[in-house]
C-alpha cells in the first residue's frame, strides 16, 4: 500500500506491480502506485533500468524485421528500439533477435498494442510498436481519454464523517461551475502526446513465476511475475504463439522461480510439463492449508491465481467471499456463529423469498429451452466482474480514473456508489434481484479505499446525503482499520475454517457446473463459463463486438480447479477451556507463528525461554564490541551473530560481516552443512563497496538484494546475479538523503521497500523498484516539517519492517514509533532511557 506523498493518495495497485500470492509471510496482495504517464511529444522510457543504446539486426522470425521504417524527426522506428536492448542480451555477435511477438499489454480495463523481445538474458515488453504483416514496425498513436472530475475542498467537510449539507454542496457546485468556466475560456497549455513508448524488461533471473492466463474467454495470455512480486499481463495473437514462446521461457535457467525445483530436468534441456508442475504445486499448496501451516486468506489468494484471476483484469479479479453477516450491532462477538453468513450457499441462495424468485427463474427457462438455445440459469449478473471492482475501489487511483473511463468520463449517480458496507450486504443477501455479487481481497487487508483520501466529489444522494467515506458498521467504531482487521479476523476464525471448502466447491470446485450446480442453486449466464464461447470462430464482427462486451459487462467464472469435493480444513484449537493456551499444540501450528513467541489467545503472547547461550559469531570485532547483533532459530537452534553483522534470510546458514577497514563486506558461515562444514568459513569478500567505512548492512533471500549504509551517509542497493552467496554483486543505485552517519537498514521485497535510520535522526523510506525516495518518516533534526511527518531529536537506532502488513518500527531518540507503510503514525511508545518507564499513545 505504497502511496506518494505529493498529490493524491493512491491504491496499493498498479499498472504492473501486483503483488504474487506465494510471499510466505505477507498478509495481502499489495501494490504500488501507478507510473506517471509521459507528458511530452514522442518519447521513450525504460521502466526498470537504464538501458544503453546498441545496433541491432532484423529479426529471423517468420514476419522477417524490415530496417525500411517511417522516418521521425531523422530516426527510423526501427532505430528507435535500438537503445532498449541491452547488448548483453543478444544471442550472437551479429545482435540478431529471432523471436519478435505482437501482443497486447493488459492492465485493468487498459489494453495496450506492444512488441515482446525474446532476447538471451531477458524479455522486452514494448509499448507503442507493433509489427506489420510486412515485417515492419509500426507505431500505434496513443488513445485519448477525457474526464470530467471534480474535488471536494477538505475545509468544508468533516471527513470522519457523512452528513447532509445541503449549503455546503451549493456552495461547492457553484465554485466547480467557475473553476470549470475558467479553465474552459482560458488558454490550455501543454504538449499533446501522440505517440507513448515504455519498455519493461524482465530478466529471467528475476522472474518467480508464470502463468497460463485467458483474456477475453480465450486461452492466449501469459503471466509473469519477477522477483518483487509485481506483475505483467500479456495476451498474444493465437495460441500458438502463447505456448511457443511459454516452452522457451521454461527451458530458460530461472534459480529464483517456483520452476528451479526441477534443475536435473532443466539442467538435461528438457521442458517442463507445466499441467504436471501446476497440479503438483497446487496439491503441496492445498495439503499445507489443509494442515494448519496457511492461513485461508493466503490459501484463497493462490486458488484465485491457479484459477486464471489476476488484478491487472477487471473482469477477471480475484474474489473473495462475504464472511460476516452481522452489520448492525454495536459489536460482535466472533465467537457466534449466528453472525457468519453461510458459506455452503452462494449469495443468491441465502435470503429465503429471494432464493426462491430465483429458482422460478432457473425452472421457466427449463420449461421452454430448445435445443439451439442457451442453457437455463438462476442468475442474470455475476459475482465478479470489473464494475463490482471499481465500485468497490472508486476512491482510489488508479480505479478513479478506470471507473470514469466505465462511465464515460463521470461517476456514476450518487444513489448508485459503494456509500455502506450493510447496505450493500443486505443488498447482494437478500434485497435486491440484480445483486449477487461477492467481495474483493482488499476487504481483508486495505481500509484506504473505504476512505476518500482523495476528496473525489461524488455529489449526494436523492436524500440529500453527502457521498464521501463509506459508512461502516456500528462494531467498527468509524475507524476502516478496525473494520479490516474485525473482517480478517472473522476470514481467520474457526468457525468459517470449518467452512471454507463448501464455498470453495462453488466457486472454484465441482459445484460450479453441471447438476451439482443447478442443486445447489449456482448456475449463471452460460457466456461466462470458460470454453462455452469461441470468440475465434464468431465470424459476424457484430457478435463478436457483443460477446466481448458481456464479458466485459457481466464477468467471467473462475476455471474450475477440481470436479471432486474439496478437502476440509485441519482445525486444531490451542486454547483450553479456562482461557489458556495448550503449549501441546504449539509445534503444529508453529510455522503459523514469528520465531520466540506464541501467539494464544486474543491480544495475549506467552514467551517461554527454550534454552540460553553465548554469541560466538561475528563479534570478534576490533573496537572489542561483544553485542549480538541478530539472532534467529534455525531448526530448533538458536543462531547468534554480532553487532556488525546480519543473518542471510530465509535459511539464514550464512550471514555477512561488515564494517572493516576494506570497506566492503564477507559472507560467513553460520550454520555447517555437508557443503559447508567449517563454521563461521568466508565464502566470498566484496571490497571496497564505499568511499569509506560501512556502518549498517542488510539483505533479503528474495532476489538477491543487499543495501549498505555508510559513515558518509550514503546508502547503496545491491544486486547478486543469482542470490546474496554470488560471488558477484552489482550496484543498481546510490541512494542520497541523510546528512550523517547511516545507523539501521531494513529491506522488504514484499512491499518493495528500504528504510534507513541515520545518526541525523531522520528515517527514510525508499522504492525498492524505482530505487528512488519515498518519503521521510522522521525528519530529526531538520526545520520546516510537514504536519504528517513525525519530528524526533535524536539518533535512529533501529528500523524494521512487519513483513506480513508493511508496518514499520522505528527506536528513536528513546521513542518507540509505530508507522504504517504510508508513513502515518499508529502508535508511539516512550520507553523513558534505560531502565526507566514510560508511556505511550495510540492514534
Amino acid at each position: 500500500r505504497v502511496d506518494s506523498e505529493q498529490e493524491s493518495v493512491a491504491s496499493s495497485v498498479t499498472e504492473e506491480e501486483i503483488q504474487h500470492p506465494s510471499s510466505p509471510t505477507r498478509v495481502g496482495v499489495t501494490r504500488e502506485r501507478v507510473d506517471s504517464e509521459l507528458t511530452e511529444g514522442d518519447a521513450m522510457e525504460s521502466i526498470d533500468e537504464e538501458v544503453p543504446a546498441n545496433m541491432i539486426s532484423p529479426s529471423e522470425s517468420s514476419a522477417p524485421l524490415s530496417d525500411v521504417q517511417m522516418d521521425t524527426g531523422g530516426m527510423t522506428n526501427f532505430e528507435m528500439l535500438l537503445g532498449l536492448v541491452q547488448p548483453n542480451d543478444f544471442p550472437d555477435k551479429k545482435r540478431r533477435l529471432e523471436h519478435v511477438y505482437n501482443i497486447s499489454r493488459c492492465t485493468g480495463l487498459e489494453v495496450k498494442q506492444a512488441l515482446l523481445l525474446f532476447s538471451k538474458r531477458a524479455i522486452y515488453v514494448i509499448d507503442g510498436f507493433q509489427l506489420s504483416s510486412e515485417g515492419v514496425i509500426e507505431r500505434v498513436a496513443i488513445g485519448e481519454n477525457k474526464f470530467d472530475v471534480h474535488l471536494r475542498r477538505q475545509s468544508s467537510m468533516d471527513a470522519g464523517s457523512i452528513e447532509r449539507k445541503e449549503q455546503v454542496v451549493e456552495r461547492e457546485r457553484k465554485t466547480n461551475r467557475k473553476e470549470e468556466e475558467t479553465v474552459t475560456e482560458g488558454e490550455r497549455v501543454g504538449v499533446d502526446v501522440t505517440f507513448q513508448h515504455k519498455c519493461k524488461r524482465i530478466p529471467f533471473d528475476d522472474i518467480f513465476a508464470v502463468y497460463k492466463r485467458r483474456y477475453q474467454l480465450r486461452q492466449i495470455a501469459l503471466e509473469f511475475f519477477d522477483s518483487h512480486r509485481s506483475s505483467t499481463l500479456i495476451s498474444f495473437e493465437t495460441v500458438t504463439d502463447r505456448d511457443t514462446l511459454l516452452n522457451m521461457v521454461l527451458r530458460t535457467p530461472m534459480p529464483n522461480s517456483i520452476f528451479n525445483s526441477n534443475k536435473q530436468m532443466l539442467q538435461s534441456g528438457s521442458t517442463i510439463n507445466y499441467k504436471k508442475f501446476m497440479s503438483s504445486l497446487r496439491a503441496k499448496i492445498t495439503s499445507r492449508w489443509q494442515n494448519g501451516k496457511m492461513t485461508n486468506f493466503e490459501y484463497l489468494m493462490y486458488l484465485n491465481t491457479f484459477a486464471g484471476r489476476t488484478y491487472n483484469d477487471l473482469t477477471q479479479y480475484p474474489v473473495f467471499p462475504w464472511i460476516l453477516s452481522n452489520y448492525d450491532d454495536e459489536e460482535i462477538d466472533l465467537t457466534d456463529e449466528k453472525n457468519y453468513r453461510d458459506l455452503s450457499k452462494p449469495m443468491g441462495a441465502l435470503g429465503d423469498s429471494r432464493a426462491e424468485q430465483f429458482r422460478e427463474r432457473y425452472d421457466a427457462l427449463s420449461s421452454y429451452n430448445g435445443p439451439d438455445d442457451p442453457p437455463p440459469f438462476h442468475y442474470g449478473t455475476h459475482y465478479s466482474c470489473a464494475g463490482y471492482v471499481l465500485h468497490y475501489l472508486m476512491r482510489l487511483e488508479p480505479y478513479s480514473r478506470l471507473a470514469l473511463s466505465l462511465q464515460g468520463g463521470r461517476f456514476d449517480k450518487p444513489d448508485r456508489l459503494f456509500r455502506s458496507i450493510g447496505s450493500s450486504w443486505r443488498s447482494a443477501a437478500y434485497e435486491n434481484l440484480q445483486d449477487v455479487r461477492e467481495l474483493i481481497p482488499e476487504f481483508f487487508y486495505q481500509p484506504e479505499f473505504l476512505r476518500n483520501e482523495n476528496y473525489f466529489d461524488f455529489g449526494t444522494t436523492q436524500g440529500g446525503t453527502l457521498v464521501h467515506d463509506v459508512e461502516l458498521p456500528k462494531w467498527a467504531k468509524g475507524d476502516p482499520k478496525k473494520f479490516v482487521t474485525i473482517n480478517r479476523m472473522a476470514l481467520e476464525s474457526d468457525i468459517v475454517s470449518r467452512q471454507l471448502h463448501k464455498w470453495i466447491d462453488l466457486i472454484f470446485g465441482y459445484k460450479q457446473r453441471g447438476r451439482e450446480a443447478v442443486s445447489a442453486q449456482n448456475c449463471f449466464v452460460h457466456l461466462t463459463y470458460e470454453g462455452n464461447v469461441d470468440i475465434d470462430s464468431l465470424e459476424d464482427e457484430l457478435e463478436r463486438e457483443a460477446t466481448i462486451a458481456q464479458i466485459h459487462n457481466f464477468g467471467q467464472t473462475p476455471s474450475r480447479l477440481e470436479k471432486k469435493p474439496h478437502v476440509a480444513k485441519r482445525i486444531d484449537s490451542i486454547r483450553t477451556a479456562d482461557g489458556g493456551v495448550d503449549f501441546g499444540a504449539i509445534s503444529h501450528l508453529s510455522p503459523m507463528t514469528p520465531p520466540f513467541c506464541v501467539v494464544g489467545a486474543e491480544h495475549r503472547v506467552y514467551l517461554r525461554r527454550i534454552g540460553q547461550d553465548v554469541c560466538r559469531l561475528g563479534v570478534c570485532n576490533d573496537d572489542g564490541d561483544m553485542s549480538v547483533g541478530d539472532l534467529t532459530m534455525v531448526k530448533d537452534k538458536l543462531v547468534a551473530v554480532g553487532s556488525r553483522c546480519v543473518l542471510l534470510p530465509p535459511q539464514c546458514m550464512k550471514y555477512i560481516r561488515f564494517g572493516g577497514s576494506s570497506f566492503g563486506l564477507s559472507v560467513h558461515v553460520g550454520v555447517t552443512t555437508p557443503r559447508h562444514r567449517e563454521l563461521d568459513r568466508t565464502v566470498a569478500i566484496h571490497d571496497n563497496l564505499h568511499l569509506n567505512r560501512i556502518t549498517a548492512c542488510n539483505a533479503t533471500g528474495s532476489g538477491g538484494y543487499i543495501v549498505t549504509g555508510c559513515s558518509d551517509s550514503s546508502i547503496r542497493v545491491w544486486k547478486a546475479s543469482k542470490n546474496v552467496h554470488s560471488r558477484h554483486i552489482m550496484l543498481k543505485a546510490t541512494l542520497v538523503g541523510h546528512d550523517d552517519e547511516i545507523t539501521c537498514l531494513d529491506i522488504a521485497t514484499s512491499y518493495n521497500i528500504v528504510v534507513s535510520g541515520g545518526v541525523d535522526g531522520r528515517v527514510i523510506m525508499w522504492d525498492l523498484k524505482r530505487l528512488c525516495f519515498l518519503r521521510c518518516l522522521v525528519r530529526g533534526r531538520t526545520r520546516g516539517e510537514q504536519d504528517h511527518t513525525h519530528r524526533v531529536g535524536g539518533g535512529v537506532k533501529a528500523v524494521s519492517v512487519n513483513l506480513n502488513n508493511g508496518n514499520i518500527v522505528v527506536l528513536v531518540d528513546g521513542e518507540i514509533i509505530l508507522f504504517d507503510i504510508n508513513g502515518k503514525v499508529l502508535a508511539k511508545q516512550c520507553t523513558g532511557g534505560v531502565g526507566g518507564g514510560g508511556s505511550g499513545e495510540r492514534s
